[in-house]
């Protein structure tokens, strides 16, 4: 067996708190949300992080980075003989520690964060993570390069100090002069588990107190001073004017981010170039209508159609909004109370075409409640939206996801300041090499009073759905309310799903049908998924199964739950997606279990003729969705060495990077010391 090297969590020297101008440097743009930073709570033995605050920040900080990031990173899972353990600087002792057989998804990377009372004046400190491996080469070649030929690692620790006062805000204010800011340090650390100032090719470009990568050379100038030790930026060090997040000390009362240094000499390390995003369509609001309006979508002028339902049949209200001026492509919309007003507001997105954006629209008046906002930068192959309050505070939480093309990465938002505030990121069936992308719904499946959000495959794959607890969501855990299931089994489409309490009684129902094939609607009681958690669903009785239009169609529909008519009921809105037949069909709870029976067909469009089908509610289906019927994209488990190959093993030891240089030891004693410090000194190093 052999312990390989372990690249644990290089130190940040100290961040002295300097008093520098805050200046908000915009992260760079990818092409996809490739690289999903999945932080592990579960070495916070002292609590630091049960402050929301403290983790919302940690979270922003790693999905901010890991947005900016490109790279095609194998998983790591280990079977038969192919065995590793990670090892890593355990945030709560500060000695090293290991996991046996850490399971790490393809572009992915998971670090433990925690805190501890730290000595020596350091505000935290962080680095990558070492391992010992035993197996096959081409095994130990995945855990040491992941088939990346950059900088590669599965992950690492970081560590704060608890004793410090901190300031946990998103923004500076209420920042004060003997504070020290989470966000600037939190940033700083991940960028020594990201290889700055740790990785070998960070040492292999950087000789006689200067880094030569060619990258961040060109930006700068010429070569990058470094400080001593050579872990960090030369203190003090600037592009622009704007303060760097690697310089080895931050001034109490200020706030450093990420800058575009920090960012080229990621890519000096191997990480992907960013790429240039694509121009963003332009907004119009417009009033709009009763909050019991269905939203329909497709027509070929880019609009947004508001329909009512009047016994049943849906009513033309005459508002017509136009969420994109100049658009002529698909359109997603969802809706939901953003703002805790009691008025439904409204979400916008577009389908595959221009750089993926998400606006939101005030419901009461029309306004802009938060502007156009990028979710994957350089990303456009368009977006899926669903809405629900999964945090239980009265509000609608936003939920994202990307449709083909990229990872089954799965973002929810708050709605905060007029901006979006990441609540919960995470990679939907454990599977973030899934290329064909993913679909949203939420709402209240258990009852507990926290919306739950379903996520379902959008094609290349065997229609399957996944359950998310939204008790757990709202504290950033991507935790399985339900087994995974597949709605109809041998289908390989796209799944479109929407949930809704449809004979209330406080579970909300969950509706699947797929969106190529006949539109055949299946329908679960969300009491009986509730009251049978470790049973799959499609092992359990249904509801409701029926054909929403002609089963010899075979264009699918697209679904929305909504009370209609305000009795406490949802009612099932069904759209076609013949794009040559643009009808839809409303049914209540009995309609449904009678297989549709009366439900009267309805033209929203007074045309036929639609972009790509009639869409309704919650969200749409791409226009550009495909099925392949001959193969699946997932990850390929590494084989177990067969008895003909070599078993190898490697070891070193890990490693620990922190600067220790003359004028740092100095600091770190001084602030370690005698009161009245602070009138001394202003800064605090940072590991």
């Amino acid at each position: 067996m052999f312990k390989w090297l372990t690249r644990t969590p290089k130190r940040s020297s100290s961040l002295r708190a300097l008093r520098p101008a805050f200046r908000l440097e915009r992260l760079e743009a990818r092409e996809v949300p490739a690289v999903l930073i999945q932080l592990d709570y579960s070495r916070d033995v002292g609590g630091f992080f049960n402050n929301a605050e403290a983790r919302a920040v940690m979270e922003r900080a790693a999905n901010e980075l890991g947005n900016s990031l490109s790279a095609n990173l194998s998983a790591i899972i280990p079977s038969g003989g192919n065995t590793w353990t990670a090892s890593f600087f355990d945030p709560a002792t500060g000695g090293q520690t290991s996991v046996a057989n850490l399971a790490v998804g393809a572009n992915t990377l998971r670090i433990y964060v925690g805190a501890r009372a730290l000595t020596g004046g350091e505000a935290g400190f962080g680095g990558f993570g070492g391992y010992g491996i035993s197996g096959s080469q081409a095994w130990i070649n995945t855990i040491q390069t992941r088939g990346h030929s950059g900088f590669a690692p599965w992950g690492g620790s970081i560590t704060f100090d608890s004793t410090q006062t901190w300031h946990y805000g998103q923004t500076t204010d209420g920042l004060d002069r003997n504070e020290l800011d989470f966000y600037s340090v939190a940033t700083h650390e991940l960028g020594h588990v990201l290889g700055i100032g740790t990785a070998t090719q960070w040492t292999n470009l950087s000789r006689n107190g200067y880094f030569y990568g060619a990258n961040a050379n060109a930006l700068y100038g010429g070569p990058v001073p470094l400080a001593p030790g050579g872990g960090h930026w030369a203190d003090g060090a600037t592009l622009g004017g704007q303060a760097l997040s690697l310089d080895p000390t931050l001034t109490y009362g200020t706030r450093v981010s990420w800058s575009a240094l920090d960012a080229a000499a990621l890519r000096d390390l191997g990480w992907g170039a960013p790429v240039a995003a694509p121009a963003t369509p332009t907004f119009t609001a417009v009033p709009v209508a009763s909050q019991n309006a269905v939203a329909f979508t497709g027509n070929t002028d880019g609009t947004v159609s508001l329909f009512v339902v009047s016994n049943g049949v849906l009513t033309d209200t005459g508002r017509r909004l136009t969420p994109f001026a100049g658009y002529r492509g698909a359109l997603r919309v969802a809706s939901g109370d953003f703002n805790g007003d009691g008025v439904t507001d409204y979400a916008f997105t577009t389908g595959a075409g221009p750089q993926a954006v998400v606006q939101l629209m005030d419901g009461r008046d029309g306004s802009i409640m938060v502007g156009q906002t990028v979710i994957f930068q350089g990303f456009t192959g368009g977006l899926f939206l669903a809405a629900a309050d999964i945090d239980h505070d009265g509000k609608s939480e936003l939920v994202v996801s990307a449709d083909a093309g990229a990872g089954p990465h799965i973002q929810t938002f708050r709605i905060e300041g007029g901006g979006l505030r990441v609540q919960s990121s995470f990679f939907a069936f454990d599977n973030p090499a899934f290329r064909g992308g993913a679909r949203v719904a939420a709402g209240d499946i258990n009852r507990d009073g926290f919306a739950d959000v379903i996520v379902t495959t959008g094609g290349q794959a065997e229609g399957r759905v996944a359950v998310y607890s939204g008790a757990d969501l709202r504290n950033a855990t991507a935790t399985r309310l339900l087994p995974d299931f597949i709605a109809f089994a041998g289908l390989w489409s796209g799944l479109n799903a929407a949930v809704g309490d449809m004979d209330g009684d406080g579970f909300a129902e969950l509706a699947i049908a797929p969106d190529r094939g006949p539109a055949h609607i299946k329908v679960w009681s969300g009491a009986t998924l509730t009251n049978n958690p470790g049973i799959q669903a499609n092992d359990l009785p249904l509801v409701g199964s029926f054909y929403a239009f002609a089963p010899t169609d075979p264009s699918g529909a697209r679904l929305a739950l909504r009370d209609t008519n305000g009795d406490g009921r949802a009612e099932l809105v069904a759209a076609s997606a013949n794009r040559s037949s643009s009808y839809a069909r409303v049914f209540s709870f009995e309609q449904m279990q009678a297989g549709g029976a009366n439900a009267p067909f309805t033209a929203p469009f007074g045309t036929p003729i639609t972009y790509d089908g009639l869409y309704a509610g919650l969200h749409t289906a791409s226009t550009t969705n495909t099925t392949d019927t001959n193969q699946q994209s997932a990850p390929v488990p590494v084989e177990a060495p067969k008895a003909s190959d070599a078993i190898y093993t490697a070891s070193a030891d890990p490693m620990k990077h922190k600067c220790s240089c003359a004028g740092c030891t100095f600091l770190a004693q001084l602030a370690g010391s005698a009161t009245g410090v602070d009138e001394l000194l202003s800064t605090i190093p940072v590991a």
